[in-house]
């Protein structure tokens, strides 16, 4: 868990993050593919190779592409942005930049926001990848959370315990449960 300052709630707000997180590399996923299957490690990264060269190829054609019985897609996306007040301090920049008082009187930093004013040139294209539902609902199941360190905890000063009461040691009398890997009754989850 950490304490983090949001920004946009003007405010800390405690966060859990992962650690030790481990890697499968290409060849251990390979392998872990093949096993119990009827192709080999080699048949399972050919395919692989086969998606990394064609994907990018039929997603560049706008299509979107289903890659699972589930639903895993992948398709195109394209991002950027300009507003209203970007328009203005570029139209300010291009009238201030001007040499020629005939030219510079037309520009209209004023005018309104139009969608030619977004260049090609400031939109990149990118692939987007759905998760089927069903795999985060397996992966939910699966996955375990545990506490793997003590964190800062504040102290009631009674220490009596209690919903409201901590205890740094996540020990039977209550307080935030922050010590180990089982909640104590009354604790945070």
């Amino acid at each position: 868990m950490q304490i983090q300052f949001n920004k946009i709630l003007n405010e800390n707000i405690v966060v859990p993050r992962l650690v030790n997180t481990q890697t499968v590399d290409f060849l251990d996923w390979c392998n872990r593919m093949a096993n119990g299957s009827t192709v080999t490690a080699a048949d399972v990264a050919a395919v692989m190779q086969q998606i990394e060269n064609k994907l990018p190829e039929i997603l560049s054609l706008n299509a979107r592409v289903i890659c699972s019985p589930g639903g895993l897609i992948f398709r195109p996306k394209v991002s950027g942005s300009i507003s209203q007040t970007q328009l203005k301090a570029r139209l300010t920049a291009k009238k201030a930049a001007e040499t020629d008082p005939e030219k510079a009187a037309r520009i209209d930093v004023n005018r309104a926001l139009t969608t030619s004013d977004l260049p090609i040139s400031e939109c990149e294209a990118s692939i987007e990848v759905d998760l089927p539902r069903s795999w985060s609902d397996t992966f939910n199941g699966r996955a375990e959370l545990k506490r793997v360190a003590n964190a800062t905890i504040e102290v009631s000063s009674d220490n009596t315990g209690g919903n409201g009461g901590g205890n740094s040691g996540g020990g039977n009398s209550g307080g935030s449960g922050t010590g180990g890997d089982e909640t104590p009754e009354g604790g945070e989850g």
